[in-house]
Protein backbone atom coordinates (compact mmCIF):
# COMPACT_ATOMS: atom_id res chain seq x y z
CA UNK A 1 0.00 0.00 0.00
CA UNK A 2 2.83 2.44 0.78
CA UNK A 3 4.33 1.90 -2.66
CA UNK A 4 1.11 3.07 -4.31
CA UNK A 5 1.09 6.31 -2.29
CA UNK A 6 4.76 7.11 -2.89
CA UNK A 7 4.74 6.50 -6.64
CA UNK A 8 2.69 9.61 -7.63
CA UNK A 9 4.89 11.84 -5.46
CA UNK A 10 8.05 10.47 -7.06
CA UNK A 11 6.58 10.96 -10.52
CA UNK A 12 5.84 14.62 -9.82
CA UNK A 13 9.27 15.38 -8.39
CA UNK A 14 10.90 13.88 -11.47
CA UNK A 15 9.28 16.61 -13.60
CA UNK A 16 11.03 19.51 -11.83
CA UNK A 17 14.36 20.42 -13.44
CA UNK A 18 17.19 20.58 -10.94
CA UNK A 19 19.66 22.40 -13.16
CA UNK A 20 19.51 26.11 -13.95
CA UNK A 21 18.25 26.97 -17.44
CA UNK A 22 19.57 29.95 -19.40
CA UNK A 23 16.59 32.15 -20.25
CA UNK A 24 18.45 35.15 -21.68
CA UNK A 25 21.98 36.05 -22.75
CA UNK A 26 23.09 39.23 -24.50
CA UNK A 27 26.88 39.20 -24.13
CA UNK A 28 26.84 41.54 -21.13
CA UNK A 29 24.56 39.54 -18.84
CA UNK A 30 22.97 36.13 -18.45
CA UNK A 31 19.66 35.21 -16.80
CA UNK A 32 19.12 31.77 -15.29
CA UNK A 33 15.80 30.23 -14.26
CA UNK A 34 15.52 27.52 -11.62
CA UNK A 35 13.52 26.44 -8.59
CA UNK A 36 16.10 27.56 -6.01
CA UNK A 37 15.33 30.56 -3.85
CA UNK A 38 18.69 32.28 -4.11
CA UNK A 39 22.23 32.24 -5.37
CA UNK A 40 23.65 28.71 -5.66
CA UNK A 41 26.97 27.23 -6.72
CA UNK A 42 25.28 25.56 -9.71
CA UNK A 43 23.92 28.90 -10.91
CA UNK A 44 27.31 30.56 -10.50
CA UNK A 45 29.06 27.78 -12.43
CA UNK A 46 26.54 27.88 -15.29
CA UNK A 47 26.66 31.68 -15.52
CA UNK A 48 30.47 31.61 -15.54
CA UNK A 49 30.45 28.97 -18.28
CA UNK A 50 28.10 31.03 -20.46
CA UNK A 51 30.04 34.27 -19.91
CA UNK A 52 33.37 32.60 -20.72
CA UNK A 53 31.90 31.14 -23.91
CA UNK A 54 31.09 34.73 -24.88
CA UNK A 55 34.65 35.95 -24.25
CA UNK A 56 34.24 37.38 -20.75
CA UNK A 57 36.31 36.24 -17.77
CA UNK A 58 33.73 35.86 -15.02
CA UNK A 59 30.09 36.17 -13.99
CA UNK A 60 29.07 38.37 -11.08
CA UNK A 61 25.76 37.86 -9.30
CA UNK A 62 23.49 40.91 -9.57
CA UNK A 63 19.95 40.02 -8.45
CA UNK A 64 17.13 37.48 -8.19
CA UNK A 65 13.39 37.63 -8.62
CA UNK A 66 10.72 35.07 -7.75
CA UNK A 67 7.55 34.25 -9.70
CA UNK A 68 4.93 32.97 -7.26
CA UNK A 69 2.72 31.64 -10.07
CA UNK A 70 5.36 29.30 -11.55
CA UNK A 71 7.45 28.85 -8.36
CA UNK A 72 10.55 29.75 -10.37
CA UNK A 73 13.37 32.11 -9.55
CA UNK A 74 15.23 34.17 -12.14
CA UNK A 75 18.83 35.12 -11.39
CA UNK A 76 20.76 37.86 -13.19
CA UNK A 77 24.54 37.64 -13.57
CA UNK A 78 26.72 40.29 -15.19
CA UNK A 79 29.47 39.09 -17.53
CA UNK A 80 32.70 40.92 -16.70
Amino acid sequence: MRFVLVLPVLALTACVPTEPVVSDYNGASVKLVDYASGKTEENQAEATRICRAGGKQRAEYASSSYNSYTYQSQHLYLCL
